[in-house]
C-alpha cells in the first residue's frame, strides 16, 4: 500500500498512462472499444471526489485506493481491447486472403504470424478465465504487453498487404479470363 499522500501522486501518473492509451486505441480504431475504460476513469472521479470530501483519513487512503485500482483497471480494459480488435482485424484478414496463393507471396513468415496471433487470443482467454482477479491482471498484462507491440506490426502488415494481395489476384483473374476467351475464339 503506498504511503499516506503518494496516492495521489500514485493516481496521476496512471491517469496520465490511461489518457494517453486511450488517446492511441482512438487512432487505431474508430470502435466503441474504449468504453470500458472511460466507464472506470469516471469511477475514478466518483472516488477522488469522496475522499475529498472525507474527514477520516482511513476513508480518504482508502477512496485514493479504489480510485487507483479503477485506472488500473482502465487500462487493462484499454489493453484488452486493443488486443482484441488486432486479433479479430488478423482474422478477418485471415479469412479473406488465407486461400490465396499470393498471400505467402506478398506476407514474408506468414504461419509464424498466425502462430503468434493464435498465441496471444490464448492469452486473452486465459485472463478471462481467471475470474478478473486483478493482481493476476496486472501481472498478466506486464507479460503480454509486448503482444500489442507485436500484434500492431502485424496488423500494419496486414493491412498494407491487403490491396496488394487483392491487385495480384485481379490481375491473375482479369489474365486467367482473357486466357479463356482466345481459348473460346480459338475453338
Amino acid at each position: 500500500m503506498p504511503a499516506k499522500g503518494d496516492e495521489l501522486q500514485i493516481l496521476l501518473d496512471l491517469f496520465e498512462q490511461a489518457e494517453t492509451k486511450i488517446k492511441n486505441a482512438e487512432l487505431i480504431t474508430s470502435e466503441g472499444v474504449l468504453i470500458p475504460s472511460i466507464n472506470e476513469l469516471r469511477y475514478v472521479g466518483h472516488h477522488i471526489v469522496r475522499s475529498l470530501l472525507s474527514d477520516d483519513a482511513k476513508e480518504i487512503q482508502a477512496e485514493r485506493v479504489r480510485a487507483i485500482n479503477h485506472v488500473k483497471r482502465a487500462i487493462y480494459d484499454i489493453d484488452e481491447s486493443l488486443l482484441i480488435y488486432y486479433i479479430e482485424s488478423a482474422v478477418n484478414f485471415k479469412e479473406k486472403y488465407n486461400d490465396s496463393g499470393f498471400t505467402t507471396e506478398v506476407v514474408t513468415d506468414y504461419p509464424e504470424k498466425l502462430a503468434m496471433l493464435d498465441e496471444a487470443n490464448k492469452s486473452i482467454q486465459q485472463l478471462r478465465e481467471d475470474n478478473n482477479n486483478y493482481q493476476d491482471r496486472e501481472q498478466f498484462y506486464q507479460k503480454l504487453n509486448p503482444y500489442l507491440d507485436k500484434l500492431s506490426k502485424i496488423v500494419a502488415i496486414f493491412e498494407q498487404s491487403a490491396p496488394l494481395i487483392a491487385n495480384k489476384q485481379q490481375d491473375k483473374d482479369n489474365q486467367d479470363r482473357k486466357s479463356k476467351r482466345r481459348f473460346l475464339l480459338w475453338l
